[in-house]
């Protein structure tokens, strides 16, 4: 089966209007067989107990050797067998480096919780360290970015060319500017990309998606 019929059959939103599982296979179809360990935030369900967890068990389906971990900032009482689910926030680092002690570096980090820009950039700081080199860094529904009518103008902008409120960028414009990372390749600033721009993300590609990001790590 592939991801697209999984994910139907466990009713995850992935594979109906987002059509996000066509574009995952591309990148995921390699690693089927493989023991990694993959990261979900968002157990989705909102404050419903009983509600959500849909994609994590088309991962666990997708992926029979991997070892899958699953947060969520509500708790969580519909637990599904080989799926393990931590409550905590995204923007956590305490909560974020107890899971990386617990579970090692990642192979592929899915980042479809709170679609609110700051959270959204500050879990990205705190685990992309925590992302195996030559893993995945996947972000969803990155339109949270111009939704300042739902999340208010220090959370986005529907200006792509104009910062939150406070001047921060939203989650777009911070992908965006890590797109320019894949360029710095040495320490010099005679390199293609100048070291005094580094953010210090080694980065092998930036993909663009419909409201999907994609972004694999250097080896």
């Amino acid at each position: 089966m592939s991801l697209t019929d999984i994910g139907l059959k466990h009713g995850t939103d992935k594979a109906t209007h987002h059509g996000y599982t066509r574009i995952y296979e591309q990148y995921l179809k390699a690693l089927r067989a493989k023991p990694i360990t993959i990261l979900e935030l968002g157990w989705g369900g909102h404050e419903d107990p009983e509600s959500g967890g849909a994609s994590l068990a088309m991962w666990r389906e997708y992926f029979p050797k991997a070892t899958v971990v699953g947060i969520d900032v509500e708790p969580k009482a519909n637990r599904l067998e080989g799926v393990d689910f931590h409550q905590g926030s995204q923007a956590d680092p305490e909560f974020l480096k107890g899971l990386h002690d617990r579970y090692g570096d990642f192979d592929v980090i899915i980042d479809d919780a709170s679609h609110v820009s700051s959270l959204t950039i500050r879990a990205f700081e705190i685990l992309y360290p925590m992302l195996r080199p030559g893993g995945l860094y996947v972000c969803e529904d990155t339109h949270g970015a111009y939704h300042s009518h739902w999340y208010g103008a220090h959370e986005a902008n529907p200006d792509p060319d104009r910062p939150r409120s406070n001047g921060q960028p939203t989650m777009m414009q911070f992908f965006r500017r890590l797109a320019d990372e894949v360029n710095y390749h040495g320490p010099s600033d005679r390199e293609l990309f100048p070291k005094r721009y580094w953010l210090g993300y080694s980065l092998e590609s930036v993909h663009f998606y419909y409201n999907l990001t994609v972004i694999r790590k250097a080896e």
